[in-house]
């Protein structure tokens, strides 16, 4: 099993709101308005057109996979706050690839002073904006989820930031993975009061 160092002032959580169509399917055998014969034929062959193509998982997603797919142990370090009393404790982060290859799922799990924590992130890349982005929720977030981050690689560091709203006010707050091994890295998130310190 891997190691992981967890140092975390807080578990911040990164969300972005998502999307999900589902449309029902035409009947079997009824034509769609405006369908050819040809078009209808298409569809029922394995690959024609009609049939949902797989897209090509980014190189900036692989590099993730390859370098967080697995289980990992963590140990976490939580500052204290006015918040948060703070202590440590241990965890499990299970990661692997999303649907596709084009996402990178994480589950954690932990036990500290703070009790349990339960949390589930998606990674993925936008080629447009040229950044990650991130989906987290998690048991603390009053909304389940809270604000998206994006991130990007700064040196040898995937650094996500984020904005969001807490108790009325504004706030920015950062996550890097940083100290990059085969079997460890180190994650720190800072929370809302304590950026800029």
């Amino acid at each position: 099993m891997k190691s992981l160092c967890r140092i975390s002032a807080t578990l911040i959580t990164f969300t972005l709101c998502v999307s999900l169509v589902v449309a029902q399917e035409k009947p079997a055998g009824k034509k769609a308005a405006g369908q050819s014969k040809q078009d209808q034929e298409a569809e029922k062959k394995p690959g024609g057109q009609g049939m949902p193509m797989m897209a090509k998982a980014s190189p900036e997603i692989q590099k993730l996979i390859k370098m967080f797919a697995g289980t990992w142990s963590a140990s976490q370090k939580i500052e204290p706050s006015e918040f948060m009393p703070g202590g440590s404790g241990t965890g499990t982060d299970t990661v692997k690839a999303g649907p596709g290859g084009n996402s990178l799922l994480s589950d954690y799990r932990s036990k500290s002073a703070m009790g349990s924590f339960s949390g589930h992130g998606i990674i993925y890349w936008e080629p447009k904006r040229q950044v990650y982005s991130s989906v987290w929720c998690d048991s603390m977030s009053p909304e389940g989820c809270e604000v998206g981050a994006t991130g990007k690689w700064e040196g040898s560091d995937l650094v996500f930031n984020s904005q969001g709203e807490m108790m009325g006010k504004k706030f920015q707050s950062k996550q890097v993975y940083t100290d990059i091994k085969p079997d460890s890295y180190t994650f720190i998130s800072t929370p809302p009061w304590m950026a800029g310190r």
